[in-house]
């Protein structure tokens, strides 16, 4: 049996990766860098630990069973051909408590207008009036929506509700369970908008949510705040910024985006339109997950999902 990594390993891997071969003797764990090779390479193997993967690489994959997918998302994959070869696919949400917290962290950031308060006072202007403009919003006793409620969803509420807020949490299957962490769960999302002071966005990207937040949605979010941590291209990115341009958004907290870099070692902004030019934004460059806990948390879960497909194949 063959286990195909198909990027470098940083050496936060090493520990982990030692268990499993000493736990597995009989597997080859192998590792490809180079581009270029990944079809040949996916061609051997019986699992692949990916961040993305092509159509034409899995239809090449002949003894393909499993795709291991070291974190949450899975739009980088094409679900269709790999339900269609009956191949196995894990990921991970042992990043979920830790995307929560920089989630929580940046709402508070927004909300408290901390980029302003800093950016002006290292130019000495202290924002101390009873002013509207220098005063910040508390979160306490707000409504709150969370869209994609989900594993990172359940963790923003159980932080919030440290505040006394009011938590709807948005899912296709509305099902509550005795305990969670939000007041309410719905399947209508116009609802939870309109019912919501805050609005966190951690849905995931696929075709049935992209730009589901839209132009008309945002003409009814008059006043509110919105978190966004799931993907991008989940809210159309001009109706976002024409909707906090035009004051009908009172602020956005944004971790995911529209632009990202490539190769190059140029500066790249993030977006197609300017909101890093907006005094109502508090901007974030993807790193909810970014954090020495999070990258242990989910090695060792991928590890685990490892350790599962081999103990699987072998009941076989």
């Amino acid at each position: 049996m063959k286990i195909l990594f198909l990027s470098k390993l940083s050496e936060d891997w090493d520990a982990p990766l030692e268990v499993l071969k000493s736990e597995f003797p009989g597997v080859t764990f192998a590792v490809n860098e180079i581009p270029e090779n990944r079809i040949s390479a996916i061609k051997e193997a019986d699992a692949v630990i990916a961040g993305k993967l092509t159509a034409e690489e899995i239809e090449s994959a002949e003894k393909l069973c499993a795709v291991i997918v070291p974190f949450t998302g899975l739009n980088n994959f094409p679900l269709d051909v790999i339900d269609k070869k009956n191949i196995k696919l894990y990921n991970t949400h042992a990043n979920a408590p830790y995307v929560a917290e920089h989630a929580v962290a940046m709402a508070l950031t927004l909300l408290g207008k901390i980029n302003t308060f800093h950016n002006d006072l290292s130019r000495g202007i202290w924002n101390r009036t009873k002013e509207s403009g220098d005063m910040w919003q508390s979160i306490r006793n707000k409504n709150i929506g969370i869209l994609g409620y989900g594993h990172i969803g359940k963790y923003i509420a159980k932080y919030l509700k440290a505040f006394d807020c009011f938590i709807v949490g948005f899912k296709r299957n509305a099902e509550s369970k005795d305990n969670d962490p939000a007041d309410e769960i719905s399947d209508n999302i116009d609802e939870v908008i309109a019912r919501s002071d805050v609005l966190f966005n951690v849905l995931p990207l696929n075709p049935e949510t992209r730009h589901i937040i839209n132009s008309e949605k945002i003409a009814g979010m008059k006043g509110k705040y919105i978190i966004t941590v799931g993907r991008g291209e989940t809210i159309h990115e001009e109706a976002m910024y024409k909707g906090l341009k035009d004051g009908i958004l009172a602020g956005a907290a944004i971790d995911v985006w529209y632009r990202y870099p490539g190769k190059s070692e140029e500066p790249v902004m993030p977006a197609n339109y300017p909101f890093w030019e907006l005094p109502n934004v508090v901007m974030s460059p993807h790193k909810s997950a970014h954090t020495a806990e999070a990258v242990r948390a989910m090695i060792e879960d991928t590890c685990g999902n490892i350790r599962k497909f081999i103990i699987s194949q072998r009941k076989i």
